[in-house]
């Protein structure tokens, strides 16, 4: 797309679709990892499966730091390619790189140091036996914290440079050697033992670690960022600061999700292991729905930080709002499947009737919501292409904690409403979200913060 010519709506859609459908598969092929360790540890029993819900709550806070950095590596990739400036897309890359290897590293030492003790306290009335596996769970996908860092980052940058499809190949063989590794080390295959909840976390290491290998070596062959052995890596703390202008933000809210999240968890773990096994049941199902609304998300980032680079902020609100229209449509489809026929979808990842039964109630809640989820993230993905994260952050803070964890607390808890408590405060937060977002993005304010 010529840099002085504006885009047409049918030209920006047909852009956003070919930049969305590969994030859309990656996006499928990556939840595809945590489906399948959920349904093979599902044959475990309800302990195992809880084991790994809780072991996966503390991995997540390790990927909000790398979200982080790869929101700010996204942003300011995607504004210099727009800009026509890709010596300085590779600089950006290339820092990325740089400040994750110190901060995956310190991560890593963190959890392999303290995973139980952190699991201890943020969920002491889970019992012993889950949160030991958790531990060992927590431990072993540690080791290939690094590598990890690297396939995030790295697939951000790219997307930020416009290329979706490299990402998805490489998450299509992560995805293969993870249920390989899954198959293998779970259950036992000729030799190796099986291994059980060690086994799921030993395939998902392995399977992150070859991403990340993979991820490296299309970096230093890259025609767009072209990033080679032979570059200087030394940091550069402009570059950096600018990184971390974009990411603390994202981070903070990245990180204010998480915390929310595992308050969220603990309301839901104190209900006991078959509330928290339907619970774990019911957010695998529904992140079916999460695949397209991630997909259109990254659409719109890109779009979004290349159009602003280029001085078309007005291609840019296009972009948002495009991405937008076909994320709801999209998702509005999948919350009716959900509401209508949730059993089929739940029992792929169990087959205990308590568990199914309860799953089913939480998944047909959800599915009133998949419209305001879809503006959420598609509109929240174009504020970060324009380096908007503060006010993310903002509405992250208000409506999570201020409306998901406190209404979860006195439905599920103070009033017994259990689990489906817990899950009334999750559709009221996302409401709440959509609209806050939507009212951002329409105050146009994000077309001229500076990255």
């Amino acid at each position: 797309m010529e840099p002085e010519l504006a885009a047409k709506p049918l030209d920006l859609r047909a852009r956003i679709l070919r930049l969305a459908w590969p994030a859309i598969v990656e996006n499928l092929l990556h939840t595809m990892v945590g489906i399948v360790d959920t349904a093979m540890v599902g044959r475990l029993g309800a302990a195992a499966l809880a084991a790994v819900g809780l072991g996966n709550q503390i991995n997540h806070l390790g990927l909000t730091v790398f979200s982080a950095l790869a929101t700010g590596s996204t942003a300011l990739v995607a504004r210099y390619i727009g800009a026509e400036q890709p010596e300085r897309a590779r600089d950006v890359a290339r820092q990325s790189l740089v400040l994750g290897l110190f901060v995956s590293g310190t991560v890593m030492l963190t959890f392999l140091t303290a995973a139980r003790a952190l699991l201890g306290f943020l969920f002491r009335r889970a019992e012993t036996v889950v949160l030991d596996s958790a531990a060992l769970y927590v431990r072993i996908v540690a080791l290939a914290m690094i590598l990890n860092y690297f396939l995030i980052v790295i697939n951000a940058a790219l997307r930020g440079a416009g290329d979706t499809k490299t990402p998805m190949q490489i998450t299509a063989l992560v995805n293969l050697i993870n249920v390989i590794g899954n198959a293998v080390f779970i259950y036992g295959l000729g030799p190796v033992p099986a291994l059980g909840v060690a086994g799921a976390a030993l395939g998902t290491a392995i399977a992150q670690a070859l991403g990340g290998v993979m991820a490296l070596r299309v970096l230093f062959r890259s025609d767009v960022l072209q990033v080679r052995w032979g570059d200087s890596f030394r940091p550069d703390l402009e570059i950096i600061h600018r990184i971390a202008k974009i990411g603390v933000p994202a981070g903070v809210e990245q990180g204010t999700l998480r915390i929310g999240q595992l308050f969220y968890t603990m309301i839901v773990s104190s209900l006991g292991t078959v509330s928290y096994a339907a619970h774990q049941v019911a957010l695998n199902a529904e992140s079916l729905s999460f695949m397209p609304g991630a997909g259109f998300a990254v659409a719109a980032t890109t779009l979004v930080g290349q159009n602003l680079g280029a001085g078309r902020p007005e291609d840019a609100e296009r972009a948002g709002r495009i991405s937008r229209n076909l994320g709801i449509l999209v998702m509005a489809s999948m919350g009716l499947v959900f509401f209508l026929i949730p059993g089929p979808i739940v029992r792929i990842f169990s087959q205990d009737p308590e568990v199914v039964s309860l799953a089913v109630i939480c998944l047909r809640l959800v599915a009133i919501a998949q419209p305001s989820l879809a503006v959420w993230m598609i509109l929240a993905g174009g504020l970060r292409g324009a380096g908007d994260t503060r006010a993310i952050m903002k509405m992250v803070l208000v409506s999570f904690l201020g409306v998901r964890v406190v209404l979860a607390y006195v439905l599920a808890l103070r009033l017994g409403m259990g689990l489906i408590g817990a899950w009334i405060g999750m559709v009221a937060d996302l409401f709440l979200r959509s609209l806050l977002i939507q009212w951002r993005f329409n105050r146009g304010e994000w077309k001229f913060v500076k990255v």
